[in-house]
């Protein structure tokens, strides 16, 4: 198993290594600690992180202009 760091996990996500930070303090991306206390995370996290920020977009049909007419009142 291949533990990821935090600036992989920046660079994967287009996200700055202080965001990675905060989520990991928030515990909404799971990770380890080793050493002195470096952060290490595993893939496996990382992509059920990402599939949690799903969203589902809902697009409402457009409707038709309306004519704006000044003098004519209907």
């Amino acid at each position: 198993m291949k533990l990821l760091t935090v600036a992989d996990i920046a660079d994967r996500l287009s996200i700055s290594q202080s965001l990675v930070y905060r989520l990991a303090s928030e515990g909404k991306l799971r990770c380890y600690r080793v050493g002195r206390g470096a952060l290490r995370f595993r893939e496996e996290d990382v992509m059920e992180y990402i599939d949690s920020c799903v969203m589902e977009v809902t697009v409402e049909p457009r409707r038709a202009p309306r004519l704006q007419l000044k003098n004519i009142r209907l």
